[in-house]
């Protein structure tokens, strides 16, 4: 796979897992086509390890948001690492959502392996900048 190929897996996977509409089960096998569903090491501190952690944690998602959803800002893809600096929103229960990048490792084809770094979207900000 190319870097722009991977970057493009990865917009893919997170509008699969993270936008309301299609069920668990389409979920999975749609994702299951990107991550390899037998060898997936997680390292985030919420979720546990494996594809079925992941999809438990999207399972969860449908069922607790009413709204929510993830917009990608930006992608770096280096060697077999993709980086995603993401918006996630979930509607009313965190209007103003979460700042969140994901780094995901690939073999071949396949994603093998996640970590993420999260951060509340404040009300105020001590610049001008923003966060995204």
């Amino acid at each position: 796979m190319t870097k722009d190929e991977r970057k493009q897996a990865i917009t893919d996977l997170l509008q699969i897992a993270f936008s309301p509409g299609k069920t668990n089960d389409e979920k999975r096998a749609l994702m299951s086509k990107i991550i390899n569903a037998g060898h997936y090491v997680q390292h985030s501190a919420v979720v546990p390890d494996g594809f079925d952690g992941l999809m438990s944690l999207i399972e969860t998602f449908d069922q607790t948001f009413e709204d929510y959803g993830v917009k990608v800002i930006r992608l770096i893809a280096d060697d077999n690492y993709v980086w995603a600096h993401c918006h996630y929103t979930y509607g009313s229960s965190d209007p103003r959502g979460k700042a969140i990048i994901e780094i995901f490792r690939f073999e071949g084809e396949r994603v093998v392996e996640h970590w993420d770094v999260i951060q509340d979207v404040p009300e105020t900000f001590a610049n001008p900048n923003g966060m995204f």
